[in-house]
């Protein structure tokens, strides 16, 4: 065997190929900018109630979800059915709900206290965290 037999060919791709090559790239990457411009980000639209600012008329009635995620209204342990139903029988229009919520606790625990404080009609809702 001698060396004549192996040839080493300069050019690997031909020219036409590695335009194809070069268009399908960049398609291909149109298509993937394009789907992650107009797609929708996944989640729940949460509309949350007013919240105001200054003295109240009423009273103060004071919730507090702990870092386990346990419901506290005036001191007192609730569930949040039981809370729900509490939330459904008073009247709070002159009253100032309170929720004080513990940095570590769930939001999806606080997202659905206030979601039950979206349905109050006319109450004032201030949150703020524990320290």
């Amino acid at each position: 065997m001698s060396l004549e037999q192996y040839q080493i060919k300069e050019k690997i791709f031909h020219p036409i190929l590695a335009v194809g090559f070069i268009n399908f790239v960049l398609i291909i990457n149109l298509l993937i900018m394009s789907t992650t411009i107009f797609a929708k980000p996944s989640g729940v639209l949460m509309e949350f109630p007013s919240y105001r600012e200054g003295i109240s008329q009423g009273r103060e009635i004071t919730m507090m979800v702990t870092s386990e995620n346990v419901i506290y209204v005036e001191g007192r342990v609730v569930t949040l059915n039981e809370l729900k139903h509490f939330l459904a029988v008073g009247d709070f229009r002159r009253n100032t709900l309170i929720l004080k919520v513990d940095p570590h606790a769930s939001m999806g625990r606080v997202a659905d206290i206030l979601d039950l404080c979206r349905g109050i009609p006319g109450a004032n809702v201030n949150v703020s965290t524990i320290l």
